[in-house]
């Protein structure tokens, strides 16, 4: 069921200034053999070996545990154009030197292998090997990500159809770019396999239905949708997003959401979206999520939540909109402040949220992927809900 929530969750918030740090130490610089500057977008290092992967404009770098620079891949720029499919380019297709810009890093520690994918040609993921990243395994023409430097990716791998917990499948949320005839093929959110036979494919697809969401022609130009974070808790996966108050109104507010399907949902009609609210002691708003973080809470802050130590939590900074552009800005800006969620208190909510829905009140139904309904009573809700 798609549910559209009105309420959000209240959190405790400490405020933050964007600043210089001081006393701040330097660790250990490295630089490749170009010696060209390049934007870093994405890094990772393995749990298990400590070794550090990085993801940036035309390079992939692999770092030891101690940050000495092991091997630099290069990944661009080459020959692209966005008239260009992921398997062939027509003839009026215009080429020209293009950079890639990583998209997504993801380590899959179930077959020791790195997904890296670019902006490149549509958005293509290739495999590479977890220990010696010049080795490519499998690179796979399929649209994936963002295919240019601005627009947002989230990916991470969670258990997934055909079979969770036992099968893992890699969530992805891409913001549309609407600069290719070939991006309304691309969902908003989706599951895809991590099988060799088919890598990067939807993982499971129906006629009109599967482990895919889209948002609907009509919307996708002027509703735009920024991913900053992806996790998995507790049976569920949520993206952290960023998107308009109203999907029908241009000079809407911009507000944080976060979205959530089951993961054990063949056709995604779990897909569901809560707001989520960030306010400091004195009622000031910060409605931008920047970064988020799900770990364990200490045993203080536990006790604060009502929870215990082995529970998720969710961390996350948000801005506010720049204040010269008020809130129909995207642009965050220079103050902040951190949030901290407990995923039951999560839960509850969505699960509050269905239940009020099947009770007949509310709106089910979000307008800028299907046509919103009125909620329909039931004789009982088939569901109960826990602590």
């Amino acid at each position: 069921m798609i549910g559209a929530v009105r309420s959000t969750i209240l959190v405790w918030a400490v405020w933050l200034c964007a600043g210089p740090t001081a006393g701040a130490n330097i660790v250990r610089t490295f630089r490749d053999d170009v010696h060209t500057v390049e934007k870093f977008n994405h890094l990772v290092v393995d749990k298990n070996t400590g070794r550090v992967y990085i993801g940036a404009v035309n390079r992939l770098y692999q770092l030891s545990p101690d940050l000495e620079l092991v091997i630099t891949e290069f990944t661009g720029p080459h020959d692209d154009s966005p008239d260009c499919s992921v398997i062939d380019c027509p003839s009026s297709a215009v080429k020209k030197p293009t950079d890639n810009v990583n998209k997504a890093l993801v380590i899959d520690y179930t077959t020791t292998r790195l997904i890296v994918c670019g902006s490149l040609f549509q958005g293509i993921c290739a495999v590479r090997n977890l220990h010696n990243i010049s080795d490519v395994a499998q690179v796979v023409k399929e649209a994936v990500v963002a295919n240019n430097a601005t627009a947002s990716t989230v990916a991470f791998i969670a258990p997934g159809p055909p079979n969770p917990p036992v099968s893992q499948v890699m969530y992805v949320g891409v913001t549309y770019t609407g600069n290719s005839p070939y991006r309304s093929e691309v969902p908003a959110v989706s599951s895809r396999s991590l099988d060799k036979e088919k890598m990067f494919m939807i993982a499971r697809t129906a006629v009109t239905t599967g482990t895919r969401m889209f948002v609907n022609s009509l919307a996708r130009e002027r509703y735009p949708i920024n991913y900053v974070y992806g996790f998995s808790s507790e049976g569920f996966s949520y993206f952290l997003t960023t998107q308009m108050k109203y999907s029908t109104q241009p000079q809407s507010p911009f507000i944080s959401k976060l979205v959530r399907v089951c993961q054990d949902d063949e056709n995604y009609y779990s897909y569901t979206e809560i707001p989520l609210e960030c306010i400091d002691s004195e009622g000031k708003k910060y409605n931008l999520v920047q970064a988020g973080y799900v770990g364990k809470p200490g045993s203080d802050l536990a006790s604060n939540l009502g929870i215990t130590a082995q529970d998720d939590v969710l961390f996350a900074v948000f801005s506010e909109s720049e204040q010269s552009e008020g809130e129909g800005s995207s642009k965050p800006s220079r103050f902040s402040a951190l949030c901290v969620y407990s995923l039951k208190a999560i839960r509850r909510k969505f699960m509050q949220n269905i239940k009020t829905c099947f009770t007949g009140s509310g709106d089910r139904g979000l307008d800028f992927i299907s046509p919103s309904h009125n909620c329909v009573q039931t004789v009982s809700f088939p569901y109960t809900i826990s602590a």
